[in-house]
């Protein structure tokens, strides 16, 4: 109890430790900067990949949907990230209202997993569309359309695990109700987690081998391997994700360790969607900066099987590389 109020607090506070529900140690503040920040640094580049799609190359793809779709969902996740700083993501559990924890647990468990993991089942869908499109060997087909089908299965399976983790369903974030049962959280989530680093890093791989046929220039061919391999950055947070989320587990105070993880969850969202933009991108700077060196076509690719285009496209627009 508190010293003025009858607030009950979510667990008992360790021995030796007094809640406090009025001015509460917290780490919410870097949750906060994290939901504000990212975004404020992604959408203008998504929009210069629209921009380049609609007016320099002048071809929309199927990967631009997907990645603005994924913007749309990593953007509702930063409010929900926003909001659970007041539901006390970033407190320590025995400082928390079981009235706030209550509405953490069902805003993060409904809310959190529905916009999480379909912003990273679409970022993936998107670099997997856009390798798709640039070639036509059918076991590079075959593999990309099995990791389309993998990530879109384990993505929907955790998206609405809010719906088969417990029964009654509201038993998932209301703990007052009796009765009922629970699968432990610990063993999907963690293969979920697992699954998403394990197609990060295929993902990753997937150009080196299409690009691999490919007669160009060795420097050519490297820095288009370069720039279309630049999501390997995502895996490096994927695994520093599951690095935090395996500290916490186990532990009790969860609205405590569990903000490390949703800071985590806002930078591989939003690394995702820059990754997936920044091979488009060179086709905005080269319409805008074309005596950049780097943007030169000092060295034309030949494409081979469609799988890499170069020059200039109808109405002499920039093709993309």
């Amino acid at each position: 109890m508190s010293s003025s109020t009858a607030i009950i607090g979510t667990l008992p506070p360790p021995p030796g430790v007094t809640a406090n529900f009025d001015n509460p140690e917290s780490i919410a503040g870097r949750l906060i900067l994290a939901a504000a920040i990212w975004p404020a640094v992604t959408i203008p580049i998504v929009l210069a990949r629209l921009y380049t799609s609609s007016f320099i190359v002048r071809r929309w793809h199927r990967d631009d949907t997907f990645i603005i779709i994924a913007l749309v969902f990593a953007i509702g996740n930063s409010i929900i990230s926003g909001v659970q700083t007041g539901n006390g993501a970033g407190v320590h559990i025995w400082d928390v209202p079981i009235t706030k924890f209550t509405r953490f647990m069902e805003l993060g468990s409904i809310g959190g997993s529905l916009t999480y993991n379909l912003a990273t089942m679409f970022i993936k869908l998107s670099f997997l569309s856009l390798y798709l499109r640039h070639s036509t060997g059918r076991a590079f087909h075959a593999a990309v359309y099995f990791l389309m089908l993998i990530t879109t299965t384990y993505s929907l399976a955790m998206a609405l695990s809010w719906a088969w983790l417990c029964r009654p369903m509201a038993l998932l974030w209301d703990w007052s109700i009796a009765g009922g049962s629970c699968v432990s959280p610990n063993t999907p989530f963690l293969a979920a987690t697992a699954t998403n680093v394990g197609t990060d890093v295929l993902i990753f791989l997937l150009p080196i081998w299409m690009l691999w046929p490919v007669k160009m220039r060795l420097m050519t061919k490297i820095s288009v391997a370069i720039a279309m391999t630049v999501g390997g950055f995502v895996c490096v947070v994927s695994l520093l994700r599951l690095n935090a989320l395996l500290s916490g587990v186990g532990s009790d105070d969860s609205t405590w360790y569990y903000l490390t993880n949703l800071v985590w969850l806002l930078c591989e969202m939003y690394t995702g969607i820059i990754c997936a933009c920044l091979l488009r991108l060179r086709s905005f700077m080269k319409h805008f900066f074309p005596n950049l060196a780097i943007f030169r076509d000092d060295a034309e690719v030949q494409p081979l099987d469609g799988a890499v285009e170069s020059g200039k496209g109808e109405n002499g627009s920039d093709n993309e590389v």
